[in-house]
């Protein structure tokens, strides 16, 4: 298993520490990788394309979007790194996004928050190879 670098886009409009930081601190299997939260004390002064830079895989939370998601989105997705995009099912997210997003999911509680995190994050665990994603498709074995 690669530890991965996992980077959270959120809106500062919303309460972060409670929908997003916690429920992914309190995973068995997220606690494994490094994981990159732009409004930690680590990480407040750093620069977002930088932080977006050093991550293997990214996850964005649509819920009550600002300008700073906006602007972090955007680079994450010229940057063609995987994204899974989340959203609070009682507030839902702007359509905009679903342009910009494959499958955005909607999530109703910090279970299934976590759940969706830890799901795409073991997706990914063979497939990224020093920050980047492995094109090979196996169809089958030799024998």
């Amino acid at each position: 298993m690669k530890r991965l670098t996992v980077y959270f886009i959120h809106s500062l409009k919303m309460e972060y520490n409670t929908y997003i930081y916690l429920p992914v601190l309190r995973s068995q299997v997220l606690v494994k990788h490094k994981l990159l939260f732009a409004q930690s004390e680590e990480n407040k002064n750093t620069y977002y394309k930088d932080l977006i830079a050093k991550a293997d895989i990214v996850v964005v939370d649509l819920t009550n979007p600002d300008m700073g998601l906006n602007m972090e989105l955007k680079e994450a997705i010229t940057t063609k790194k995987p994204i899974l995009a989340l959203a609070q099912t009682s507030i839902g997210y702007d359509q905009k996004y679903q342009k910009l997003l494959k499958n955005i999911i909607g999530y109703s509680s910090e279970e299934e928050f976590r759940y969706f995190v830890e799901t795409f994050v073991k997706n990914y665990e063979d497939k990224i190879n020093d920050g980047k994603v492995d094109p090979t498709v196996i169809l089958g074995t030799l024998k």
